[in-house]
């Protein structure tokens, strides 16, 4: 996809409502969205979103069987039904804890997100950052360690086309590598993590073009203001759900504190990417069918 083609796409729905009516332009108020995202951590990060559009002080939800089957509550009746997507079906209904009953009390421990205790974030970062590089190669991306400098942390960037190289994915696939991911050796693992997260976040939002529109749109853009900023909210909504103390917090903290309102970035994309490098961390992906060797014209 070219950068004209890019261009002149129809912005993403929730881009519209960002862009037009200006829902979460306010730096408290994008705030309050990324706290509400942390919350949410059972839901993907767009679909924590949804949620916050339509009932802004949610505490949990469930589905009514969910409700029944897990927590012995039922849903009252003429509750408000709240919509997800689920994927291979359009939509999904959920209901809040206020509007269900039963004999037992909620849990409270569901209501508060888990912090990793200090001690034990290196060995968080490590298990995820071992699942997620396992998982790049699907994307053509390949990982390196290199002696940089303390002023640079990491960079992802297109691979040279000649010559041509592959990586293997899983058992046989040789996916040709697309982009190289470079960070530092002189970071430690909680540092590496959160510079792969922040790399990512440039590449599944668009920065660097797409090998196939389908898996994440291309949107090459100039204003490295706006790059940053997505790439640092990526980064942030993943290691916050995680319960990981990490940079991009005092980078927003900051920025939302000295700015009235925030840069015209896509919060469609930023929500997107994040939910995309959970999914890798999870381990639900398959190789980007465009870059397959036999594939290959």
């Amino acid at each position: 996809m070219t950068e004209n083609t890019a261009k002149n796409e129809r912005p993403a729905e929730l881009d519209l409502l960002f862009q037009r009516v200006g829902t979460y332009r306010e730096s408290s108020d994008f705030q309050e969205l990324l706290q509400f995202v942390k919350k949410f951590r059972a839901l993907a990060p767009y679909n924590a979103m949804l949620l916050h559009i339509q009932r802004p002080g949610s505490r949990y939800v469930a589905t009514a069987r969910d409700w029944l089957e897990k927590f012995g509550r039922t849903v009252r009746p003429g509750a408000r039904p709240l919509l997800i997507l689920k994927p291979f079906r359009p939509i999904q209904f959920v209901f809040e804890v206020q509007d269900t009953e039963g004999d037992e009390p909620f849990p409270e421990k569901l209501l508060s997100p888990f912090k990793i205790p200090a001690e034990n974030h290196e060995q968080a970062c490590r298990n995820s950052l071992s699942k997620l590089l396992k998982r790049l190669p699907a994307d053509g991306v390949s990982f390196h360690k290199a002696d940089n400098g303390s002023c640079n942390a990491g960079s992802i960037g297109p691979a040279p086309d000649l010559p041509k190289k592959y990586q293997i994915y899983g058992k046989d696939k040789e996916v040709l590598v697309k982009y190289h991911l470079i960070v530092s050796k002189n970071l430690g693992v909680p540092e590496t993590f959160a510079t792969v997260l922040h790399e990512l976040g440039h590449l599944y939002c668009g920065h660097l073009g797409t090998p196939d529109p389908s898996r994440w749109k291309s949107r090459i853009i100039k204003d490295k203001n706006i790059e940053e900023f997505e790439a640092e909210c990526v980064s942030w909504i993943i290691c916050s759900r995680m319960g990981i103390d990490n940079k991009s917090e005092t980078y927003l903290h900051n920025y939302l504190n000295k700015n009235h309102a925030i840069p015209p970035i896509s919060l469609d994309s930023v929500l997107k990417a994040a939910g995309m490098i959970e999914d890798r961390i999870a381990g639900h992906v398959s190789a980007c069918k465009l870059l397959l060797k036999d594939q290959e014209k």
